[in-house]
């Protein structure tokens, strides 16, 4: 009714969704750039779900018209046009025309059962959905459904002029232009509407600021960061749905220097070394999480903590004739040569020795290979026997 490119699932796609097939909607809201909305939470919680979708409540009818509505349009900028009120199809969103010859209005009255008005005399506007063919006439009776679908439109313009939907040239002085844009709808006070009871402020609105953020087309990044993995890697999660890079690590260059990472595989084939079929999909007993592990080891640069405080507690915390070493090795940063042995919480803040991440998968590696060997062994020993 407000003219908006909204389409509607079709009873075809809803026979597919609820059969247990795929989701051609979702497709369609990807290619052609659009944002789901729907009553379904169910629909949300699948995987390939698109991302923006709207959850409604389908038992409020008042707020999905007060509060849902207007929150759409204002989080997508959308600019009310009145002029193209009720020029789209409520069955299939195409285009609403107006028909212009004696016999094709007449073969509208008969085809959608107004036969009746197919000898009238009065002069009447007839139209035509160029899509799916359903057809239109102008009556100006209260009871007719035109002058009721006129109605609901007019309330649901009303609506959102006080939730501060955005009016398309609202600020223009010229009188001829406004009625241009307002159409049939020109007997409606904008102001008025906006300066209402229940009506917000246009500049106060705050919900979902992260898309007006994501619009911003000078975003900077202050950072100088730098990835562990360069180039990136082809993949971190491998199954039969989806093959891709999920898994990422990023420093500071400017603060920390890499000393090293972890290896990780770049191919199917070391993913899958024995050639087993379908060896490559993980978890596995080779990769046991359904992500393969990244990681690496940095060391922060000297002075890059630079922090007035950090020194006056350290000052405090060290006995006056006590030496310390400058940060050395990443897993200890005391002096091996202090009279005193240190905690595991110490004042000085220094890191104890603690297996990292790449010593302890080299523990496993090497608790594999014992027990490869081990089993050789005990194989070539039953042979013997």
């Amino acid at each position: 009714m407000l003219g908006i490119d909204a389409t509607l699932e079709t009873i075809e796609e809803e026979k597919e969704r609820t059969s247990g097939g795929g989701i051609s909607l979702f497709d369609d809201c990807r290619k052609e750039q659009r944002t789901l909305i729907t009553t379904s939470y169910k629909l949300l919680l699948r995987k390939d779900c698109p991302p923006g979708a709207y959850l409604l409540n389908p038992k409020s009818t008042v707020h999905l018209e007060n509060e849902a509505l207007p929150l759409l349009l204002r989080t997508h900028g959308f600019e009310l046009v009145p002029c193209t009120f009720l020029t789209r199809c409520v069955v299939c969103n195409g285009g609403i025309h107006r028909v212009l010859t004696d016999e094709e209005k007449k073969a509208v009255f008969i085809e959608f059962g107004a036969a009746s008005l197919v000898d009238s005399k009065e002069p009447m506007d007839v139209f035509r959905c160029d899509g799916c063919g359903q057809g239109y006439w102008w009556d100006d009776r209260p009871s007719s459904s035109a002058s009721r679908v006129f109605t609901q439109a007019t309330k649901l313009l009303r609506i959102c002029l006080r939730k501060g939907v955005g009016l398309k040239d609202e600020g223009t002085t010229d009188l001829n232009k406004r009625r241009e844009i307002m159409g049939a709808f020109d007997f409606i006070d904008v102001a008025k509407e906006r300066q209402g009871e229940d009506s917000i402020a246009i500049e106060t609105h705050t919900e979902l600021s992260l898309i007006e953020w994501l619009r911003d087309g000078k975003l900077s990044c202050p950072f100088e960061l730098k990835s562990v993995y360069a180039p990136s890697l082809p993949f971190t999660n491998v199954t039969k749905e989806f093959v891709g890079c999920l898994d990422y690590v990023f420093f500071e260059s400017s603060q920390f220097d890499q000393i090293c990472k972890l290896n990780v595989p770049t191919s199917f084939r070391d993913m899958n070394s024995i050639g087993a079929n379908l060896g490559h999909l993980i978890p596995s007993d080779i990769w046991p999480s359904d992500h393969i592990a990244v990681g690496g080891r940095l060391r922060l640069k000297p002075n890059a903590l630079a922090d007035e405080r950090s020194t006056d507690s350290l000052s405090k915390a060290a006995p006056p004739n006590e030496k310390r070493t400058p940060v050395g090795d990443a897993n200890t940063n005391c002096d091996a040569t202090t009279p005193s042995a240190h905690p595991l919480k110490c004042p000085c803040c220094c890191v104890p020795k603690i297996l990292s991440m790449f010593e302890m998968a080299e523990l496993r590696k090497k608790h594999r290979e014992k027990l490869k060997a081990e089993s050789a062994i005990l194989r070539a020993t039953n042979l013997a026997s």
